[in-house]
């Protein structure tokens, strides 16, 4: 029972850096916990607390707004908590015990499956990601920017390991190396912003119930007050409006929707960035960012990363459409093109919802461009902690890559964030309105 006790309290210390509350120093402790204690029993119950606890709020979009019955998606949500213990919790310690079982390397075999995890398989789930919570922490987070998430992973673990083993000298000598790091960072950032030219844009929060996106009819009722937000926006005179993911009911290439041809006038008076579901090449749908101007497609970007079961259904899980409604009907075609889309000096990234949480992915649309802007709807999941955790995403590509980012989400929180990870200025959730400010492009 003390085992038992030990380890849940041991997941729960895990997740709150994680949580809402943003307790990130409780990192710390269990990571602590995890080193005095590497067998299987304690790393499989504390793995399958965290993850529980953590995730819980997915069933949100299956059961709510997908149908599915509370039991069967609770017990089929159990199964992938399951999976992720034993992918992130055990596996790295079985061959830890068989390949080293020295104390400070378990810390690399932990890492190294965080970044296995993060691509494999389906593309992988990078999330929960130790290195996250670096955010938190005063100077220690622009060294994101050198180490990204997963070194800073590792970062983290060996002033835990140090800590354990109470060696000061290797723990005063690791926290320099990255305090320095941080501090080198953010003085390359200053001079950087210095001569950074400035943008006013209007991010508009649609706050769309999630219930009325799922049919055409009541989706389409909320187009009038949309198009009005954008409406009073451009009253701004501002440099670009960007609206969230699937903004709109109807198709961009719809030539004969009266909403989207309005859409497309009032682009003259400023750039429109906008997230549109398409169907070109036959039946072929795309999840898609679209910068018009003056009536026109200056360029678009199609999300490239899908989201397995939410935006395909990987082999050989096919019968799950025949399942579940929700899920059923044609795939999304992944996008192929990596470049920013670009108008005068903007050159726009444009990372769509879940993709933000890819390093790779981000690090690549970002290297040519001068903005971040993520396009996402969050009302899948309510006003939870994966609501949260995904926005704290936005912060950690900020940082990583010295670039402000533009989070407009459906729901909420649509928000400005700094090159230093800080939140400028947010509306809150499902809040009808528009946020106008002035950021700066940093980069080529």
């Amino acid at each position: 029972m003390r085992t038992f006790i030990l380890a849940i309290i041991n997941g729960v210390l895990l997740y709150l850096p994680f949580s809402r509350y943003e307790l990130w120093f409780f990192i710390f402790p269990a990571l602590l916990m995890l080193l005095a204690n590497p067998n299987h029993r304690h790393y499989f119950l504390t793995g399958f607390t965290f993850f529980f606890i953590s995730l819980k709020c997915v069933n949100i979009a299956s059961i709510q707004y997908g149908g599915i019955n509370p039991f069967l998606a609770y017990a089929l949500f159990s199964i992938f908590v399951l999976f992720l213990t034993l992918y992130q919790m055990n596996l790295p310690l079985m061959l830890w015990q068989k390949l080293s079982q020295r104390l400070w390397t378990l810390p690399l075999f932990y890492s190294l499956f965080e970044v296995i995890r993060s691509y494999l398989p389906y593309g992988g789930f990078p999330w929960l990601i130790v290195g996250e919570t670096s955010i938190y922490i005063p100077i220690v987070k622009y060294s994101l920017r050198f180490f990204t998430v997963y070194g800073e992973s590792i970062l983290m673990w060996y002033v835990a390991y140090f800590l354990y083993k109470k060696k000061v000298v290797p723990l005063l000598s690791l926290l320099m190396l990255v305090f320095l790091t941080g501090l080198y960072a953010k003085h390359t950032l200053l001079k950087d912003l210095s001569s950074a030219v400035s943008i006013k844009v209007a991010l508009v929060q649609t706050a769309i119930p999630q219930k009325d996106k799922l049919t055409e009819k009541e989706f389409r009722k909320h187009t009038e007050e949309t198009l009005s937000l954008v409406r009073s926006a451009l009253k701004e005179k501002l440099d670009l409006v960007v609206l969230p993911e699937s903004a709109f009911p109807f198709f961009f290439s719809d030539e004969f929707d009266k909403d989207r041809n309005e859409l497309f006038e009032l682009s003259f008076q400023a750039p429109v960035l906008v997230g549109l579901i398409d169907v070109r090449e036959g039946l072929k749908p795309y999840n898609s960012a679209y910068l018009i101007k003056d009536g026109q497609l200056v360029g678009y970007y199609d999300k490239i990363r899908l989201l397995p079961i939410g935006e395909y259904v990987p082999f050989p899980f096919g019968f799950l459409k025949d399942v579940f409604s929700a899920i059923a009907g044609i795939d999304y075609t992944p996008g192929r093109t990596w470049k920013p889309i670009t108008y005068k000096n903007m050159k726009l990234a444009t990372p769509i919802c879940f993709e933000v949480a890819y390093w790779d992915l981000v690090k690549k649309l970002s290297k040519e461009a001068n903005l971040i802007v993520v396009l996402t709807n969050d009302g899948w999941f309510n006003n939870s902690d994966c609501t949260h955790q995904h926005f704290t995403w936005a912060k950690v590509r900020a940082l990583e890559n010295a670039k402000f980012v533009l989070w407009v989400n459906n729901s909420g929180d649509t928000a400005v964030i700094d090159p230093s990870g800080d939140v400028l200025k947010r509306l809150p959730y499902m809040e009808k309105s528009i946020l106008v400010y002035s950021v700066k492009l940093v980069g080529p």
